[in-house]
């Protein structure tokens, strides 16, 4: 009969606490340890639960309506809502984004909303016209914090710009030379959602 415990006859098979203070002192030491410290602590700590705040963001609709858009806290639409960039077709988006139920509207301008964009308008008596905005908040350049008291208070702080790299004709809105930095230092370090139409 052997004096020292025998390693077990399968790798399935537990070793004895015998053989594992014999054959490895310190790892077994350490892992009791550990398992003292654990039960010492407590349960891990849980952050408290609080509401998510559901973001849905949308872009080139060009005069179309969704047949569904996503439930959600901010309804986001980025840009390109019309074709022609006239008032008619971007109050049309604007009226139909306002029947939906989200509790706030973001829109920026894309290069097809023309309006936007004094240099770029091809008709001139649209220059005279102004849009309802209803409770949609439009951003060029610019920021809104937006609070959401059933969310733990919190506060979200999203920048628009609609800025985009030359791709078309002077219609174009937005349009910067390609290759040019127009991105670089005009965006607030407290954003916390940066909206655009294109990647800058």
């Amino acid at each position: 009969m052997p004096l020292l415990p025998q390693p077990p006859s399968s790798p399935f098979e537990a070793p004895s606490t015998l053989y594992q203070i014999l054959s490895s002192p310190l790892k077994f030491l350490i892992r009791h340890i550990h398992i003292l410290l654990l039960l010492l602590r407590g349960p891990s700590y849980q952050p408290p639960r609080i509401n998510r705040i559901r973001i849905v963001c949308l872009s080139d609709t060009h005069t179309h309506i969704p047949s569904t858009v996503p439930p959600g806290d901010i309804l986001i639409h980025a840009g390109d809502l019309s074709n022609a960039g006239s008032v008619a077709q971007i109050q049309a988006q604007l009226d139909w984004l306002n029947t939906l139920s989200h509790k706030e509207k973001v829109v920026i301008a894309g290069n097809h909303d023309s309006y936007f964009d004094p240099s770029s308008r091809r008709t001139v008596s649209d220059a005279e016209k102004s849009l309802e905005w209803g409770k949609i908040h439009y951003l060029q350049h610019s920021s809104i914090t937006l609070a959401f008291p059933g969310h733990g208070n919190r506060r979200l702080n999203i920048y628009g710009a609609p800025q985009i790299p030359e791709c078309g004709g002077e219609e174009f809105a937005f349009q910067y030379e390609r290759g040019k930095d127009e991105w670089s230092g005009t965006v607030p370090r407290e954003t916390d959602v940066l909206v655009t139409h294109t990647p800058p």
